[in-house]
């Protein structure tokens, strides 16, 4: 893996690539009026360009560029500005001044609209185990304050992100740690079809939920667990999440184990 810089070199280019190679610890690499094919097939089959364009790219051999955006967190943000609903910040509970684990980020679209949702006294934290889509999210939402939508500085500056596994993460959690334990897996039929997760396919960590997934979360979240997935998936209910009308949408619906509930339910026992 090395980093390098657009086709058009710019000292400012230079010097960006540069720190963000030493900041990972990989090579930084000139770009030398080289393709981006001659240097994959050249000298690493991994690779990250920063640019003006999008911040930085990163493209493996024989794939597609991958590059960040963040996908519809922008309109659903503003439908929240203007009172309307949300179905994640719905189908969550999720109120100023709560805390928020995201244990899948892809694109940070449910990140961002639950770090407005909570506000600056809430708390999310969001975690990621691809190590590309990571550094993409990671740079990307950097540019994206900075150049693109500066009114949204402060809020990134909330977004905390984490380089993990998640069921090793919530491992490591104590009981109780958060209000709400998110999950959104990218199943074998994908809940959205836009273009921008059809972009990260190719460095998504293709995880499995499990039963150790849930119990983790049970005993880490306070008041819910929530996970979105699509209706050709039929291992939700099974697992223990329960789909209300309320929850469902066209395409996809949120199973939710309410943490109350089960207490209730196991003092009764």
């Amino acid at each position: 893996m090395i980093v390098t810089t657009a086709f058009d070199e710019t000292a400012e280019l230079v010097q960006r690539a540069k720190h963000l190679a030493d900041d990972l610890s990989i090579p930084f690499v000139p770009r030398r009026k080289k393709t981006v094919k001659s240097l994959l097939d050249s000298l690493d089959s991994q690779l990250f360009v920063v640019n003006n364009q999008r911040g930085l790219s990163y493209y493996e051999k024989g794939q597609e560029e991958v590059f960040f955006h963040p996908n519809m967190a922008m309109h659903r943000i503003k439908q929240l500005e203007r009172g309307q609903t949300d179905s994640l910040v719905t189908a969550c509970g999720l109120k100023e001044g709560m805390s928020f684990l995201d244990c899948t980020l892809g694109l940070a679209s449910d990140t961002l609209v639950a770090n407005y949702q909570v506000g600056p006294q809430g708390k999310v934290v969001s975690l990621e185990k691809s190590f590309p889509l990571f550094v993409l999210v990671r740079e990307g939402l950097t540019y994206f304050a900075a150049y693109e939508k500066p009114e949204w500085k402060a809020l990134i500056d909330r977004v905390s992100l984490v380089r993990a596994d998640n069921l090793d993460y919530l491992r490591t959690c104590e009981n109780d740690a958060f209000d709400v334990v998110y999950f959104d897996f990218m199943f074998h039929h994908s809940v959205e079809s836009s273009q921008g997760i059809k972009v990260i396919k190719p460095v998504v960590a293709y995880d499995v939920m499990t039963e150790d997934h849930v119990k983790e979360a049970i005993r880490v979240a306070k008041k819910r667990v929530v996970v979105k997935s699509g209706y050709k998936n039929p291992i939700i209910e099974k697992l223990g999440f329960t789909i209300s009308r309320q929850n469902q949408k066209r395409h996809f619906f949120y199973g939710v184990i309410e943490i109350e509930d089960m207490n209730k339910k196991a003092d009764s026992l």
